[in-house]
């Protein structure tokens, strides 16, 4: 919005048409009427309201968005309860590093400390520790050049979530001529790294016997996919990634080596990594923490990231590098040709025996534990086989996300998405919708388990006024099959506490808000019913009674050795100490 308008328009026009200017077309939202100013001029200015039943969904959406695209989402959500039901997955995006901008409405400035409708709080406030950057305009004109800072600030260096409040006297407000121009469209900066680190990489990985390079979200957000392909390709070194970075190469791809689960049954087996290289991917719960047990604590470790916070977390980093990933592989490939190169099939070939450990655990189980009750890794394998090709697909939920992790063949970077470091449950209603509408001609797929699936159960509804023939299957084990088997472990499973759940039909949920919907508890029923939910072009829901005593690897691995005397096994987290 670079000019002033020629007639008098409301602050909310002016926000609709700043977005709209600086590339914004899609919002996704739920009604409140502090925001009608904006609401009912988007029409005029070609941006597409989607707006959902719950103001999480929204955000969730939007972050969503912006994994799908590379650009940034955004999520306009009205005063108050709207604001609080949005900072959970503003907190989502902030920890996983998402562009996006939230929107909120508020009450008028001149009534405040009035006790006012949905007031009496400082959104801004309760934004600024989740956020990158939190603001309230109090004045119409400054809403063109705020928006376009807000854009700017989450989009560069290390992305992440923003926040803008508008009350609605400003909302509503004639807007005079905008105080500061806008003179650009927001772009996103791609740090290159220096010739030095470039030099030393290189040298360091052609040096290695065995280097691998674990990536992360990042590599998705900086669309590094095309870069990193061709620079492996030359060098022949493996890649595996962390659950932000599944699809970033193809599935079947000679230098994809699975998930950071490969390489942790590499390590386990004697065959460690002597070069780590950390691309786009931050230490922590993703790659190992601090066990040594994805990188060894001897190995030489290397380390891509925007955000120079992060490198050296967890221990000191050989080779840092403050960089884009896209550009940093680039730079890398340009020069790797000039390099001698180990040849690293036998390594690779090391990785790969360790990619289906699953198989190898259940592929001779029964297909139906008992009569009524399915194995969950059989329901997932049959379920996730029966998809079309490129299918892009939502993880959501503990145990059902690992089950069906088994089976996952990513279509490409941006289509596949699941809980980040939130540990958020519910958040696939949200990221489904956000990359249905950022994919309009690819198929959507989740996965969820029957605990998750109920936190945001009425998108069902969203998906059918907005015709997103999405399909969610639910890995349905009546129990928060995770919790239930972490207290089994650590307590004995005569003492389970709230991990219970009822028996539901989910799919009828569906069908009642105008989609489709099967139950399924045989085996042979499933790849039909899917291609039955599939051709029906409605949102739909499989539900797949899986058996809630098939307890998934993962749970004890994340419990830890509850059977050691010198230590106390806490869920999730490093065991503590037994002090006595």
């Amino acid at each position: 919005m670079n000019d002033a308008p020629q007639t008098p328009i409301s602050g909310g026009s002016a926000l609709a048409r700043t977005l709209a200017d600086l590339g914004v077309h899609d919002v996704f939202a739920l009604h409140g009427g502090h925001l009608d100013a904006f609401l009912v001029a988007c029409a005029e200015h070609g941006i597409r309201l989607i707006d959902t039943r719950h103001e999480a969904t929204a955000g969730h959406a939007a972050d969503a968005y912006a994994r799908a695209t590379g650009g940034i989402g955004v999520a306009v959500i009205t005063a108050g309860p709207g604001f609080t039901n949005a900072l959970t997955p503003m907190v989502s995006a902030y920890l996983d590093a998402i562009p996006t901008l939230f929107i909120a409405g508020a009450p008028p400035l001149r009534e405040t400390e009035m006790n006012p409708l949905q007031g009496g709080f400082d959104q801004v406030a309760m934004a600024t520790p989740a956020t990158k950057w939190a603001h309230r305009i109090t004045s119409p004109d400054r809403i063109p050049d705020l928006v376009e800072k807000a854009l700017r600030i989450a989009s560069s260096g290390r992305p992440g979530p923003v926040f803008l409040e508008v009350p609605i006297d400003v909302m509503f407000a004639s807007v005079g001529t905008p105080m500061i121009p806008v003179t650009a469209s927001p772009r996103r900066f791609r740090p290159a790294p220096s010739q030095s680190a470039v030099t030393k990489m290189l040298a360091t990985l052609s040096r290695a016997q065995r280097p691998i390079i674990i990536a992360g979200g990042g590599t998705i957000l900086a669309r590094a996919s095309e870069p990193l392909r061709r620079f492996v390709e030359l060098t022949g070194i493996p890649v595996v990634t962390n659950s932000r970075a599944h699809g970033i190469l193809p599935h079947d791809h000679a230098n994809y080596c699975g998930g950071v689960g490969s390489l942790g049954g590499a390590v386990a087996a004697g065959n460690p990594p002597d070069v780590v290289m950390l691309a786009g991917a931050r230490a922590g719960l993703f790659t190992g923490s601090r066990s040594g047990g994805v990188i060894p604590h001897a190995a030489t470790l290397m380390q891509i990231d925007t955000d120079a916070g992060e490198i050296g977390r967890l221990r000191a980093v050989d080779v840092p590098v403050v960089a884009d990933c896209a550009e940093s592989f680039e730079v890398l490939l340009r020069e790797a040709g000039g390099v001698s190169w180990p040849d690293l099939t036998a390594w690779c070939g090391i990785l790969q025996r360790f990619r289906h450990g699953l198989a190898a655990l259940f592929d001779n189980a029964p297909t139906e534990t008992r009569p009524g009750l399915l194995h969950p890794y059989h329901a997932a394998k049959a379920a996730m086989g029966a998809l079309d090709a490129g299918t892009a697909i939502v993880f959501d939920g503990g145990e059902s996300s690992a089950w069906c992790d088994a089976h996952l063949r990513a279509a490409g970077p941006g289509l596949f998405m699941t809980n980040g470091y939130l540990g958020c449950l519910g958040i696939s209603q949200g990221f489904a919708i956000g990359s249905a509408i950022a994919h309009p001609d690819r198929r959507v797929a989740i996965f969820t388990g029957d605990g998750a699936v109920g936190f945001n159960i009425q998108e069902f509804d969203t998906m059918v006024r907005h015709r997103l023939p999405i399909l969610t299957v639910v890995m349905n084990n009546a129990c928060w099959g995770m919790s239930q088997h972490g207290q089994d472990l650590v307590f004995g499973s005569n003492r389970r506490s709230v991990v219970a759940l009822a028996d539901t039909n989910y799919d009828q949920v569906a069908v009642a808000f105008g989609g489709y919907g099967e139950r399924i508890d045989r085996y042979d029923d499933i790849v039909p019913a899917v291609r039955r939910a599939l051709a029906s072009g409605l949102p739909a829901c499989i539900n797949l009674i899986i058996d809630p005593d098939v307890v998934h690897p993962v749970t004890p691995a994340m419990v830890g050795n509850v059977k050691a005397k010198d230590e106390i096994a806490i869920p999730y987290y490093e065991n503590l100490p037994n002090r006595k």
